[in-house]
Order: C-alpha cells, then structure tokens, then sequence
C-alpha cells in the first residue's frame, strides 16, 4: 500500500471539477441504464453523487438530495446499479458503513450494536415495490429491483415512508448542482484555518510525521481487513498535509536541498515505515525492535548516518526506485522493461529486514 503527501489545494481544486467537467461530457445524454432518483420529499440541493464505471461504460449513478455535510440531515442518496451480485443485507451493510464513515468525527457515535433488517414497500412511479430495508442508528437504507436496475437508498433525517422514487430522464440539473456544491467545497475549503501543529523541529518533525502516519495506516489496514470502510478523523487531512510539508521544508533547509528532492526522501521513508507495518510481523509484534527500525531508517534517509540495518536501507532503495519507475516517476526507462524483476525486490527488502531483526 503506498502513500503520497496531502495534495496541494488548488490541485486538488482543479482536479474536482476537472472531473466535473469529464463526468458532465460522458454521462449526457444519459447512462445505457434506467436512473432512480425522489418524487418525494422535496430536497435541495440536489447533485450527481456517487459514479462507478467500468471498460467505459456506466455502472452505477448516485443521486444526492438534501445537504450531505450535515450528519442530521434530511439527507437521501438514490443510487441505480446495474451488475450487482451482492446479497441485499451485506450490500445494505457495506452502504451504511461507508455513510457512518462519511460523516466520522461530526460528533457521531457508531451504533454498537448490528443493523436491524426488514421488508417493507416503496412507491417507484406509482406502485409499490418490495425492499430489504436496514437501519442502524440515525442511518436508514434500503435496497430492491426496478427491472434490471438495482436501486440503493441511504437516508439520514428521511423515513421510509416519506420516501417516493420516480425515473430521472434528465440528469442536467444534477450535473449542475454537483458543479455548485464543488464551488461550495472549494470556498470552505480555501477558508479553512491551517491546522496548530505541536512545535517540532529536526528529528522530532519528521517523527510526528511517521507516528501519524503509521497510526493512520494501522486504522486503515484494520479497516480493510475487517471489510469496512475506514475512518477518517475530522482534520485529518489537512493535518497530515501541513505535518508532510513541515517535514519537507526541515529537511530542505537542514540538507541544503531543494523541495523536490527533500519531498522524494520524505516520502520513500514513510513508505518504507508504513510496508513494514503491513508486511514485517516483528514490526508490529515487538515494540523494542519497531523503534529501532524507525530510528534507524530516518536517521539513513534525512542524516545519512551510517546504521546496522543499512543492507536492509539498500534493499528498499532499489526496491522503491522500481515502484516508482514503474508507475512513471522515475527516469529510468530500462527498470519499467523488467516489471517481474519488482517482487523479487521486495522479498530481497523483507529478507534483509528479517536478518536485521534476529540480530538484534
């Protein structure tokens, strides 16, 4: 799993309605499928929300009513999907845990206890039409069969009794309104305070960095792992970014290096920490060992230090200068020739690492 620095803001701007702009010339007229969307309740904004598509075509379009930033809602996403396999109850499951993880850290405990699931109708046009309907805690979902096209609803703030689908012929508004709500992003996101970091400097600033980002991906592994969404914790983000770009700027004025280069080093040493933690049991199991492995890969990356695991440092350095060339980040067009030469590399890493480990 590797990990890159929090983007720059008006990259990650541009990007937005860059997408934006993709997303509104592919999906007019419409998607080759039939589009869900509310007769009832009336609910603004209304926008294009989540898009799946595969081998270019369209498989599934969300559409969202109400304000989605405010955990209470109403809030509604109507979601078509054509191709689905799951059952309805982990496909229920699976939309409700993403929704509790969209608004984690807003001040919203998880229910501890499971989802209750039932049957009940919904109106689509002007019949009813049987659902599997789960709820747990403020999250309501439902999911059923309109023909050929699989229909997800998630709500907050929404009864199901409230609720009426109808067929969306023209999905312009909602391109339009997603094109407001990007602005609207784009406002808070530009007026948001940067975020008070605990004074650091030296080590101690690229430490702070490699503790965050080793808690964050340690929450995220066990996400996955356990099949759930993560979660992200309010401020995370931008948290992480200003920790990045304090450890970057450190190590440009202490090396006496550009941006550019500090930021490559930076970013190979929390990769290298984070692979450890994914793939190395001794890393996590024996916190003694976790240190000095920590040590002693900053230490060779930002002082250049002469270390006991530099054979296992080498070993990455080849290994992450692969990845990167593979992934056309790196000039080497000759190592983008050999990929099966990547595994290899990894398992020489590990093994090195492995080594160091039973000798101290």
């Amino acid at each position: 799993m590797r990990q890159v620095p929090d983007p720059d803001r008006e990259e990650w701007i541009a990007r937005l309605r860059e997408r934006a702009r993709l997303d509104a010339d592919e999906l007019v007229p419409r998607p080759g499928f039939g589009v869900y969307g509310l007769a009832a309740p009336s609910l603004r904004p209304m926008a294009l929300g989540e898009l799946v598509r595969s081998d270019h075509e369209w498989e599934s379009i969300g559409l969202s009513y109400g304000n989605w930033a405010v955990p209470a809602g109403p809030w509604v996403m109507v979601t078509s999907s054509i191709g689905y396999a799951r059952e309805p109850e982990a496909a229920l499951f699976r939309a409700i845990d993403a929704e509790h993880a969209r608004i984690a850290g807003q001040d919203e405990e998880e229910p501890a206890e499971p989802p209750a699931y039932a049957r009940a109708d919904l109106t689509v046009g002007d019949r009813p039409v049987s659902a599997v309907v789960a709820r747990h805690g403020s999250v309501l979902a439902a999911r059923l069969a309109v023909g050929p096209v699989t229909v997800t609803i998630v709500s907050r703030g929404v009864e199901l009794d409230q609720l009426r689908l109808v067929a969306v012929n023209d999905l312009e508004p909602y391109l339009r309104g997603r094109g407001e709500m990007i602005g609207q992003a784009v406002e808070r996101h530009r007026n948001e305070p940067p975020p008070v970091l605990e004074p650091a400097e030296g080590m101690a600033a690229y430490r702070a960095l490699v503790d965050a980002s080793l808690g964050q991906h340690a929450r995220l592994l066990a996400a996955l792992r356990a099949d759930r969404t993560p979660r992200f914790r309010t401020g995370e983000g931008p948290k992480m970014g200003a920790l990045w770009q304090r450890a970057v700027r450190e190590l440009s004025d202490r090396a006496g290096i550009g941006e550019h280069a500090a930021d490559d080093i930076i970013t190979s040493v929390v990769n290298q920490l984070t692979n450890l933690d994914e793939r190395a049991p001794w890393f996590t199991g024996d916190a003694r060992l976790r240190e000095r492995a920590i040590d002693e890969t900053l230490r060779h990356a930002v002082l250049d230090e002469p270390v006991p695991s530099r054979p296992a440092q080498q070993a990455w350095a080849r290994y992450w200068a692969m990845q990167m060339s593979l992934a056309g980040l790196a000039p080497d067009a000759r190592a983008r020739a050999v990929p099966a030469d990547l595994e290899p590399r990894s398992e020489n890493w590990l093994a090195a690492w492995a080594a160091w480990a039973a000798e101290n």
